[in-house]
């Protein structure tokens, strides 16, 4: 009679353990994440070798904000699995969510070559790579974590001018701390040396996400000294991430000068695909006393190796261009070529050479080199 009434009873919780884990995905859709956690939790006490348990379990831990639990549960389902998208899709975004962009990018590459018409994948290897390349770029998700990621860079830039005008130098000391969700903010000191002259100022920015696709990024910035740099700028951008790979954004920027000001209104377009962004933005400004120029930039980056990545700039149109203390608008034509190469997890190394062509009155050539350091 014992031995009956131990059989019955095991046919009896059977069942229910193994609905355990559709009972916690109805949680999980119903916004109940704890109650979700308690009922895998004890599923696995009884199943530990479940996948799908574990699996849920994971991403749960990854959403609750504790990534660095999650990794190592993805990491051996992925050892028994090495082929399945859906848990290298899980494994990068807990890596971007703990701070860990390059093997986020990594993990999220393996997984696109699995399934490249994967929507989700695609969507989070552009959120990696883009993550942390420039605050303007950034996209952040909507699940939370607490790790965040410091960043320090120090470059030099040399300006060759002809037609007789001095060459310009320029230093800057670059702070950027950002998340996979929360504000990222930035700022910078600078010191740029030109006509013989030598300008300092300070440079504040941030970016918050509204919510999954729309984000918003206010920047000002001021110079102690303003002998050819602005007295001040304020610029407000409003970043929307669309399908397929595509944002768009707008920014509207006052700056003013010590005898004029400029006002300017941005519209850009990128799109990301495969390992490659390609980017149009429409510069329209009012120049107090000087015209109303537009210009035209076109980029166009490769990423590789997580977020090394090269690119290409072309300028065309008109600008406003300063000379002396007087400022002017004139025609513009400009190429350059840029990039950031990771020498390690922690260090990077960028670049940049160009040419810029002001109307006729001069020629400048350029190159910045700078060492980027996380922390």
């Amino acid at each position: 009679m014992r031995i009956r009434c131990i059989v019955l009873l095991c046919c009896v919780l059977a069942p229910a353990a193994t609905a355990d884990v559709p009972q916690a995905q109805d949680r999980v859709e119903a916004g109940d994440l704890t109650g979700a956690r308690s009922l895998l939790e004890a599923h696995l006490r009884t199943e530990p070798e479940d996948p799908a348990a574990r699996f849920l379990l994971a991403r749960i831990l990854a959403w609750q904000g504790d990534p660095a639990a999650a990794i190592p549960m993805l990491e051996q389902l992925l050892e028994a699995s090495p082929q399945n998208a859906d848990y290298l899709l899980a494994l990068g975004q807990a890596q971007l969510w703990a701070g860990r962009v390059h093997a986020a990018t990594e993990t999220l590459e393996r997984a696109a070559e699995l399934a490249p018409d994967y929507s989700a994948v695609n969507d989070a290897l552009r959120q990696a790579r883009t993550a942390l390349s420039a605050p303007a770029q950034r996209i952040t998700l909507p699940q939370r974590t607490t790790t965040r990621r410091h960043e320090l860079e120090l470059s030099v830039r040399q300006d060759w001018l002809d037609n007789g005008f001095d060459n310009w130098r320029r230093q800057r000391l670059d702070y950027f701390s950002s998340q996979a969700e929360g504000v990222a903010w930035y700022g910078a000191l600078l010191r740029e040396q030109r006509f013989g002259e030598s300008d300092e100022g300070v440079e504040a920015g941030a970016v918050w996400a509204l919510d999954e696709h729309w984000s918003v990024q206010p920047e000002v910035g001021y110079q102690f000294s303003s002998f050819f740099l602005p007295e001040w700028y304020a610029d407000l951008r409003l970043q929307r991430s669309l399908t397929r790979g595509f944002l768009g954004a707008a920014s509207v920027r006052r700056t003013e000068y010590a005898n004029s000001r400029v006002d300017r209104l941005g519209l850009t377009a990128e799109r990301y695909w495969d390992s490659w962004r390609a980017g149009y933005t429409m510069n329209i400004s009012d120049v107090s006393n000087a015209g109303t120029p537009i210009g035209h930039t076109v980029s166009l980056d490769y990423y590789y190796s997580g977020l090394s990545y090269a690119g290409l700039r072309l300028t065309a149109g008109e600008e406003e261009a300063v000379e002396g203390a007087q400022l002017f608008t004139s025609s513009v034509r400009a190429v350059g070529v840029q990039g950031r190469h990771w020498l390690s997890r922690g260090w990077a190394a960028s670049w940049e050479i160009g040419v810029h062509e002001q109307g006729d009155i001069y020629t400048r050539r350029w190159l910045q080199v700078g060492l980027r350091h996380v922390f």
